[in-house]
């Protein structure tokens, strides 16, 4: 069973946070959880036209900050949210975002993928991406053109792409509860990615590789064992195993079964470097529904 107990939605105030907090919202209503909206005031020194030296950085007053809170407060109500905590912060914005999400502690993070500026400079080329590399709570995106008609359950129809490292099989375990409390659809996907597109086999590691044909064998026998009984007994549960590009193949499957929800495990660390893997970067930058990450 998932425990949702606190949520942490950060707000530049721009459309496409207060749409994500419009999702906090009703994930909030659905688990009885509590909403902590934050907004970090960038804490960056100004260099002079004349480029010696630097001006100090802005300071907020007591005033500065009790406007920002009020208009949070604002936003809160009208996306609905009752039970919720107003916090402001100065500093970088991604760094104090991490900071609340291991000090509170929060149990999910729900943020959109674009700031103010929209679609002319995408929020994950900054805050999103750094957050999603350093934080350690699941985070949940949501894109620009999220449904704004929010269900309850919110989520009916959950894609869990896996490929059998310890972060997917948290984000399975994940996702069957998402699904199981819901009564919603789930899809477990496996992609398999060809060595070239010239040969017909899969490398499946070190010193062996297999024809397509028993790598799909062998993931969907894979898929099945890891899908738990329970889940089954509450939910239509469908296995997919496809061939491609991974992040291609997600997304794919995501249109035309209309997930609203797509749930990966982002890989940890490489070399002492936090690192976002390449397939979660691009299924969370181009996904028209949600995307819940799942760090193992």
């Amino acid at each position: 069973m998932v425990n949702i107990t606190r949520i942490l939605c950060p707000i530049d105030f721009s459309e496409f946070s207060r749409h994500a907090l419009d999702y906090a919202a009703g994930i909030a209503r659905w688990y009885g959880a509590r909403i902590t909206t934050l907004h970090v005031v960038p804490l960056e020194p100004v260099t002079p036209p004349t480029g010696s030296g630097l001006y100090p950085p802005l300071a907020l007053t007591p005033d500065d900050l009790q406007q920002y809170r009020e208009e949070l407060t604002t936003c809160a109500g009208v996306g609905g949210v009752d039970a919720v905590d107003i916090e402001v912060a100065q500093g970088s914005v991604s760094g104090e975002i991490v900071r609340f999400a291991n000090e509170l502690p929060a149990d999910l993070l729900v943020m959109g993928t674009h700031g103010r500026s929209g679609f002319d400079r995408l929020m994950l080329g900054s805050v999103t991406e750094k957050v999603l590399r350093k934080v350690s709570c699941p985070v949940l995106t949501v894109p620009a053109h999220a449904p704004d008609d929010i269900p309850a359950p919110i989520f009916r129809r959950v894609l869990c792409a896996v490929d059998f490292s310890p972060p997917s099989l948290v984000a399975l375990a994940l996702a069957q509860s998402i699904a199981g409390e819901a009564a919603a659809n789930l899809c477990v996907m496996h992609v398999l990615e060809p060595v070239s597109v010239f040969d017909p086999v899969v490398a499946v590691g070190s010193e062996s590789a297999v024809t397509v044909d028993d790598a799909r064998r062998e993931a969907r026998d894979r898929l099945d064992r890891l899908v738990r009984d329970d889940t089954r007994a509450f939910t239509d549960v469908q296995e997919v195993v496809a061939s491609g590009k991974a992040y291609r193949e997600i997304l794919r499957a995501a249109s035309e079964q209309r997930s609203d929800l797509i749930v990966l495990g982002a890989h940890g660390t490489r070399l002492g470097l936090p690192a976002f893997g390449s397939t979660t970067n691009q299924v969370v930058r181009q996904a028209t529904c949600p995307v819940l990450t799942v760090r193992g």
